[in-house]
């Protein structure tokens, strides 16, 4: 087990010694259920904007950027970093959901 420190305002702090581990623990998967779900949601408008560039250049990002010409015009490299943060933005909301659901013990 680890320990963790928390700054909790003394609204909570008194009810604290009354609460058992039992009920912090299902008020921690409740919080996480809600979390996974809105990182679900903003997971699937991610994809869907990735979707709409996948569409345009008729590739995958990896493929666009390897074939990225040093001089482009604007448009592309304009799309090229967007591009670029949004399949960032998708790994880690992916991995951040997949470090979610193993502390709450799955779906």
């Amino acid at each position: 087990m680890t320990t963790t420190e928390l700054n909790l305002p003394k609204s909570i702090t008194r009810l604290y010694s009354k609460l058992d581990e039992k009920v912090l623990l299902q008020a921690l998967q409740i919080a996480l259920r809600r979390t996974i779900a809105q990182e679900r949601k903003e997971l699937k408008t991610v994809q869907a904007r990735i979707s709409k560039f996948e569409r345009k250049y008729k590739k995958r990002f990896r493929e666009f950027e390897k074939n990225l010409p040093p001089e482009g015009d604007y448009v592309i490299h304009e799309d090229y970093g967007e591009w670029s943060f949004l399949e960032e933005k998708a790994k880690l909301l992916s991995q951040d959901i997949a470090d979610y659901e193993r502390v709450y013990g799955g779906r």
